[in-house]
C-alpha cells in the first residue's frame, strides 16, 4: 500500500505543470534577437615625399568621415586621448570636430608635430566606430587641406598624404 501511495504521490508532482494560465513567460512569445553593436575601425594616415628622407616637423590637414563612422563628441570638441595616436613616437597630436559644414558626417582638423622632425611613413592612427551592418570604402573619407611643415613653419612641398581603412 505505501508502495501504491508513494507511486500516486510521485506522479501527482511529476504531472504538474502548465495550469493552463495565459500569462507568458515574460518574452509574450517573442524571439530576443540581439541587437548589432557598432564595430571599431581605424584610418591610418600616411605620408610620402619627393625622397624617403624627408623630414617634416608637422602636418596639418582636415579629415571628412562618412556619416557611418563617428569619433566620440566631447564637450569643448577636442577628441579625448587615445582616439588620435600619432605614429612618430615623441609626436604632439590633436583633433578638433570643426563641424559637418557640407559633408554629411563629422569634420576634424588634425595636427601633428614634432620638435625634432620625422620622416615621411606612417603618420598617425584615428580610431573610430562603424555603425552596425555599414560597409564603408576608403574612398569615402575625405582627407584634404594637408600642408607639411618645416621646422620654421614654412609648407614643404612634394609631400603627399594616403590614407587607409582597418574594420574589423
Amino acid at each position: 500500500m505505501r508502495v501504491f501511495f508513494l507511486l500516486l504521490l510521485c506522479s501527482v508532482i511529476t504531472g504538474c505543470g502548465s495550469s493552463g494560465s495565459t500569462g507568458g513567460s515574460g518574452t509574450e512569445g517573442n524571439v530576443l534577437v540581439p541587437q548589432p553593436t557598432p564595430a571599431p575601425a581605424q584610418i591610418v594616415i600616411s605620408t610620402s615625399g619627393p625622397a624617403p628622407d624627408t623630414v617634416l616637423y608637422g602636418a596639418q590637414f582636415t579629415l571628412a568621415l562618412p556619416k557611418a563612422l563617428t569619433v566620440p563628441d566631447p564637450a569643448g570638441n577636442l577628441l579625448p586621448a587615445g582616439v588620435l595616436q600619432p605614429a612618430p613616437s615623441g609626436s604632439f597630436a590633436g583633433a578638433a570636430l570643426v563641424g559637418t559644414g557640407s559633408e554629411p558626417g563629422q569634420v576634424l582638423l588634425v595636427n601633428i608635430s614634432h620638435p625634432g622632425g620625422f620622416t615621411v611613413g606612417p603618420l598617425a592612427t584615428l580610431n573610430c566606430t562603424l555603425a552596425p551592418g555599414a560597409k564603408i570604402a576608403s574612398s569615402e573619407i575625405v582627407l584634404s587641406g594637408f600642408s607639411a611643415r618645416d621646422p620654421d613653419g614654412a609648407p614643404i612641398a612634394g609631400v603627399v598624404p594616403h590614407l587607409a581603412l582597418k574594420t574589423q
